[in-house]
């Protein structure tokens, strides 16, 4: 299993008139998380289409614990908890900033070849950049 974290800010325009994070937002954290893991591997969704894949959403999961609020400085921590097939699954934790859990969740990518619009493979050149980070995890 792979976990990183990331820190990202409420922004005003994220809430609710209340000043409460609107659920639609917690897709876009996931989002962020997800592209900064990406990157950290050595790949991009940019590099991903150019080499002839692409990854649709498949599914999101969600529950909800404890709002946040604007300006909260929040953790999602993003784990990858198995090299991908056809589909590349990642779960989410978001905390605040005294470290209580406001949101869990999961998304899940199916990887479709760009050419076809079909679902493929991982293809191999992806697989080989996450596996050695699940062997430094054995």
């Amino acid at each position: 299993m792979i976990v990183r974290e990331i820190q990202l800010r409420v922004r005003y325009k994220e809430t609710d008139k209340m000043g409460i994070v609107h659920h639609s937002n917690y897709v876009n954290y996931y989002e962020v998380a997800r592209t900064e893991m990406l990157r950290e591997f050595g790949t991009t969704y940019r590099t991903m289409e150019e080499r002839g894949v692409m990854l649709p959403v498949h599914a999101v999961e969600m529950q909800f614990y404890r709002p946040a609020y604007y300006d909260d400085l929040l953790t999602v921590r993003i784990s990858l908890p198995k090299l991908p097939q056809v589909r590349l699954r990642f779960e989410h934790e978001i905390f605040n900033e005294a470290g209580e859990l406001l949101n869990t969740g999961s998304v899940e990518l199916a990887f479709v070849d760009s050419q076809t619009r079909r679902p493929c493979r991982a293809p191999r050149w992806f697989v080989d950049l996450l596996a050695p980070y699940f062997s430094e995890n054995k």
